[in-house]
C-alpha cells in the first residue's frame, strides 16, 4: 500500500465530486424558473396583430411559457423557435445564434382578440455549456481518482534501500 498515492487519489476524487456535484447548483443558480411560473405576463392581442415578448442577446436561450384564453396554439415568430405543450402550457425556446440581438413576437392568428398570459426569461448559453463540461470533467476526475486508489491499495511499499542492504 502506498499511502501518497492513495491520498493523491482521493485529493482527485473529492475535487471530481465537488464538480460533478456542484454543477447542477451552478446552473440553477444562472437559471431561475421560478422567473416563468406563475404566468406574471397578461395582453391584449387583437385578431392578426402581434405583440413583442422580448429580444434575445447573441449567444443566449428565450425561454417563455404561455397560456391563452382560446387555449390553443398561438404563433411565436423569431429565428430558432421551437413551441412545446407541456401539462397545458405552451413553452418555447429559441437560441440566437447570430451576431444581432433578435425579437421574439406572438402573433394573435385568431379571428378575436385573446388574453394572452406569458412569461419569459433569458438564459445564457455558456452557462449550459459549463455546467455540462463540469459534470463531464467531474465524473472521469472521480473515474480516474478511484483507479489510483485501487493502484495504491494494491501496490506493495517502497522498499528503502537501507532495509534491502541488511
Amino acid at each position: 500500500m502506498r499511502k501518497n498515492l492513495i491520498m493523491s487519489g482521493v485529493v482527485i476524487l473529492i475535487i471530481g465530486a465537488t464538480l460533478f456535484f456542484g454543477s447542477p447548483y451552478f446552473l440553477k443558480s444562472s437559471i431561475n424558473f421560478s422567473e416563468l411560473l406563475p404566468l406574471k405576463n397578461v395582453s391584449t392581442v387583437q385578431p392578426n396583430s402581434s405583440i413583442l415578448l422580448g429580444s434575445v442577446p447573441p449567444g443566449y436561450i428565450f425561454i417563455g411559457v404561455y397560456n391563452d384564453t382560446p387555449l390553443l396554439a398561438i404563433k411565436i415568430i423569431g429565428t430558432n423557435i421551437n413551441v412545446t405543450k407541456v401539462e397545458g402550457y405552451y413553452v418555447f425556446e429559441s437560441y440566437n445564434s447570430g451576431i444581432n440581438e433578435q425579437n421574439v413576437y406572438a402573433l394573435n392568428n385568431y379571428t378575436q382578440t385573446i388574453q394572452l398570459y406569458y412569461s419569459v426569461m433569458q438564459v445564457s448559453a455558456t452557462s449550459i455549456v459549463y455546467s455540462t463540461l463540469m459534470v463531464l470533467l467531474g465524473g472521469i476526475l472521480m473515474i480516474v481518482g478511484g483507479i489510483i486508489i485501487v493502484v495504491g491499495l494494491f501496490l506493495r511499499p517502497k522498499i528503502k534501500i537501507e532495509q534491502a542492504q541488511n
